[in-house]
């Protein structure tokens, strides 16, 4: 059983929720990869893309922050 949960439990929990929801709108991103520019399907798939990116920038940011600063050693609970 987990003896204390630290801040860097919480920040690698939420860098996994950042890469699924960037598969699922990586997946979006190659469903409307074909389309032709100034479509309304082309927008979605750029709008994706643009999202997929950052959604995998911002989850490498909180695993940068969990394990390679001391911010990760906080305990919230525990003993």
């Amino acid at each position: 059983m987990m003896e204390n949960l630290t801040l860097c439990h919480i920040l690698v929990a939420l860098a996994a929720l950042d890469l699924i929801a960037a598969i699922i709108f990586g997946m979006r991103w190659m469903r409307y990869s074909s389309e032709l520019r100034g479509t309304p399907l082309y927008a979605r798939g750029r709008d994706a893309r643009r999202l997929t990116i950052w959604l995998v920038i911002g989850a490498v940011i909180l695993l940068i922050l969990a394990y390679l600063t001391p911010l990760g050693d906080i305990a919230l609970s525990g003993a």
